[in-house]
């Protein structure tokens, strides 16, 4: 973006000032109620959503380049000609306000709205086209009050419920976290390595959904692939087998009524099982050791285990710990007796928590065998594997161990597998199949589908949240609170700084059962934010009802959002809940949508020029402020979609801004000077174009056409550059062409349609030259977006390149209708020195790119 000696020097029109131009017309949006939504029914919807943020502070640059994003495509929709809805709103509760609150000696509440002020008038400040009639905070009680109300409709519909279980507990944060709130085993906002507890807590179903939420991911075909993968491998569909071990009792030979149950997807090498693990999070563990020899290295193992990460303690390369219960369990395709051993590289929340050891094709189980001296019995062979040889016709356990350095790929044929042996093994392999018919006729085994997927666990031991809308009784156990008590309301005077809690403060739990009348105690849990955040989409469509969440004819005009703007980091978390909310809505009969999200777009991050991420706590956060106050809120946005496409990180460069600004001041001069010599009234004539002013027509027509699909691709960066290489065309049609032989449809024409295809980037820039240099009246927000002729785009003339064997000696411009011979011989005449004395052997002709010629 350089300022090439432009030669619109005519200085008879105003300068470009940012400060002036975007305080005008923001003063003037919002008197005119500019982007209050038409709800015109009549025109097709386009919904427009950026992620709404977190009020910890005044915006960053990473949100600038969200909402800017989100905003083009909002004001270049409504000048496509839909009904657009394009709301903003805040993400209120959370931790983070509660801290501040904790620091700074004050209530979650004042500081919370201190910052979406401060918010709020940066979106203002940047031009954003937001409907702020619609604006609500997930912590205003004429909000949470419904999220409450579906709490209590998902608990008659069996979708919530409490439950004692092993949770993530974070030391830092001092409340649980949802599985999906552990991210590389650390806290997703701390980065503390959670421990595992066992508490009381409230979960959400999601389970229920676990398949549909799988299917689902098909149909959506404007999301990035990697999003759905990751959804794909966190729910977590696994085809298998449960099979039963019945428990021997305490002399190792002698069943007993208990079964132990496991899930395998590898049905095929049951026969090389060698020990069972439990994790040391199991009651059953510690049932099998309490009172015995073993009891002491239990415990010891579990305390050490809960100062580790899922992650790191599922890690292959981590040396396993384990203990011995003293307990066997027999396999039931063959009654041998196999030791029941707890080890940390197994977790609770797999299968069904118990795990069968099979070392000769699990490299962990191997480790685990290797290092404690279990068993190694080779089950699957390679056919080009010795001991295949050896083996093949073995259908009794024989070889029980072997000396290998790993565990063997688990593909190949069966052997010392009792009738089994001699079938082809591997996952969806025939003796997969046969084995899984064997147990279930056998009654010791089923076919089973599993999940990774857990239920949603909401509770969290804080303050600043939405509180449960439920009610503990001794006598009637837990009570939803009547609708008409709606919302429970979260009291504001709480010490926060002396570490006051809602489970401390009576006034807030002490009630009644609303059953019995008798004395009660109200759930002092709040709920995860991430339950604010999962139908707040849908609020927006009808921000202001207060006898429901939304209405459904509502939402049934709006969604799905057709253009939702977001961090990556949020897609197991937020995008999977809010599918899931989705879901439950419409089974509750309160909208018809499927799926929230049509087409999703995970903006890149913004790093400071060095590479670096953005954070306060490196103080290298670059905010908006510091390009708004020297160059204008329109240089910013226009930087930020210039510098790369939308899904890309991109390092912050002040030069870039600075060149920013001088495009739009060098297009800002070409579009008064071509204003001035056009007319809006002059009918446009092709037949008496001069050969110049059809150039510039014809760029018109071409950079318009490719400005518009870019648009439609959400790629702005090459949509700029079609502008800017119009920019370039009319610039250069200014400067060869005298005032008084430019044609002046033409002239009204590109400068109209530069501050068209501009004004859902630079929205003040457009606004103003729409006003005062092309004389139009509205707004140019209300505009429509030009229409472009493809017939016109094309050019009489076309480079092509001239080679020799293949290298580039020439350049020719010929006529774009030029037939093969026409091409092949002005190829010729451009490099007859060239070839001169040589044999032409053949000629590639490519129309409209290059000939080639093979001379020797």
């Amino acid at each position: 973006m350089t300022d090439n000696n432009d030669a619109e020097r005519e200085q008879d029109y105003p300068s470009y000032d940012a400060q002036a131009i975007e305080k005008k017309w923001q003063a003037a949006w919002e008197r005119d109620d500019l982007y209050k939504t038409d709800e015109d029914p009549s025109k097709p919807k386009k919904y427009v959503l950026e992620m709404f943020p977190y009020p910890s502070g005044d915006l960053h640059m990473g949100h600038a380049r969200n909402y800017t994003i989100g905003d083009a495509m909002a004001r270049q929709a409504r000048m496509r000609g839909f009904d657009v809805l394009h709301p903003m709103g805040f993400d209120a509760f959370g931790l983070p306000a509660e801290n501040a609150a904790i620091k700074h000696n004050t209530q979650a509440s004042k500081w919370t709205h201190q910052n979406i002020s401060q918010a709020v008038e940066t979106m203002k400040r940047m031009g954003f086209s937001y409907d702020y009639d619609r604006m609500f905070n997930t912590c205003d009680p004429e909000y949470y009050k419904w999220g409450q109300w579906m709490f209590i409709k998902m608990w008659e519909k069996g979708l919530a419920y409490r439950d004692t279980s092993p949770v993530n507990w974070c030391p830092t944060c001092q409340t649980v976290l949802a599985n999906e709130q552990v991210v590389d085993g650390k806290c997703w906002r701390c980065g503390s390595v959670p421990e595992k507890r066992n508490l009381s807590q409230w979960y959400f179903k999601i389970t229920d959904y676990a398949q549909e939420l799988l299917d689902d991911l098909d149909k959506l075909g404007g999301w990035p692939e990697n999003v759905k993968a990751q959804q794909r491998n966190w729910i977590g569909r696994s085809e298998g087998a449960e099979i039963d071990f019945t428990l021997a009792a305490e002399d190792g030979v002698t069943p007993t009524d208990r079964k132990v149950t496991v899930f395998t997807t590898r049905a095929d090498t049951i026969f090389g099982v060698s020990f069972m693990v439990l994790p040391p999070e199991s009651e059953f563990a510690h049932e099998l050791v309490s009172g015995t020899e073993y009891e002491q290295a239990y415990l010891e193992l579990k305390a050490a285990t809960e100062k580790v990460s899922s992650v790191d303690r599922q890690g292959s390369d981590r040396e396993k710990h384990g203990v011995f219960t003293g307990r066997y369990v027999i396999n039931p395709v063959n009654g041998r007796q196999v030791p029941v051993w707890v080890a940390d590289y197994v977790l609770m929340d797999y299968g069904t928590g118990a795990v069968m050891g099979v070392p000769c094709g699990d490299q962990r189980d191997f480790d685990f065998a290797k290092k404690y001296g279990l068993e190694i019995a080779p089950i699957i062979c390679k056919e080009d594997d010795p001991l295949y040889e050896e083996l093949k016709d073995e259908k009794e356990l024989r070889v029980r161990s072997v000396d290998w350095d790993h565990a063997m790929a688990a593909e190949g044929i069966l052997v010392q597998s009792g009738e089994f042996t001699g079938l082809k093994g591997g996952k969806h392999s025939e003796a997969v199949d046969a084995i899984i018919k064997w147990l279930s006729d056998n009654g010791c085994g089923r076919e089973t589908i599993q999940f990774r997927l857990r239920d949603w666990l909401i509770s969290r031991q804080r303050y600043w949240g939405n509180p449960i809308p439920m009610i503990h009784c001794d006598d009637c156990g837990d009570v939803p609170v009547p609708e008409s008590d709606l919302p429970v309301m979260l009291p504001d005077n709480l010490d926060l700084g002396a570490g006051e809690t809602l489970a401390e403060y009576a006034p807030f739990y002490e009630t009644v059962c609303p059953k019995c009348g008798k004395p009660a105690k109200r759930i002092t849990d709040t709920m995860d934010t991430f339950t604010c955040s999962s139908w707040y989409y849908m609020r927006y469509t009808d921000p202001h009802n207060d006898k429901a969440p939304f209405s459904r004819d509502a939402v049934n005009r709006w969604m799905p959002v057709d253009n939702y703007v977001g961090g990556i980091e949020h897609a197991i978390l937020h995008l999977l809940y809010s599918r899931f909310w989705t879901k439950v809505m419409r089974d509750l009969g309160m909208i018809d949508v499927d799926e929230p999200f049509t087409n999703l777009l995970c903006q890149g991050m913004v790093k400071d020029e060095h590479g670096d991420v953005m954070s306060k706590s490196k103080g290298n956060v670059v905010p908006p402020s510091s390009v708004i106050e020297p160059y204008g809120a329109d240089t910013m946005r226009l930087t930020i979609l210039f510098v790369a496409p939308p899904e890309k990180d991109f390092d912050w460069d002040p030069d870039a801004v600075a060149g920013a600004n001088r495009f739009l001041k060098r297009a800002w001069r070409i579009v008064w000077a071509l204003a001035k010599s056009g007319d809006k009234e002059s009918k446009l004539d092709l037949s008496s174009l001069d050969s110049q002013s059809k150039e510039l027509n014809r760029v018109l027509h071409e950079m318009g056409l490719r400005c518009t699909n870019d648009f439609d691709r959400c790629q702005f960066n090459t949509a700029i550059s079609a502008v800017m290489e119009l920019v370039n065309a009319a610039s250069k049609y200014v400067l060869d062409v005298p005032t008084e032989k430019r044609d002046a449809a033409v002239c009204y024409r590109v400068a109209h349609d530069i501050v068209a295809m501009l004004a859902p980037i630079c929205p003040h820039w457009a606004e103003e030259l729409f006003h005062a240099a092309l004389g139009c009246d509205g707004s140019v927000y209300n505009e429509p977006w030009p229409t472009f002729d493809t017939s016109q785009a094309k050019s009489d003339t076309v480079e092509i390149a001239v080679q020799i064997k293949g290298k580039v000696r020439a350049r020719i411009v010929v006529s774009a209708e030029a037939s093969k011979e026409e091409l092949e011989r002005a190829a010729k005449e451009a490099v007859a020195d060239q070839i001169a004395g040589k044999e032409i052997k053949k000629v590639i002709v490519v129309p409209s790119r290059l000939v080639n010629i093979v001379a020797v």
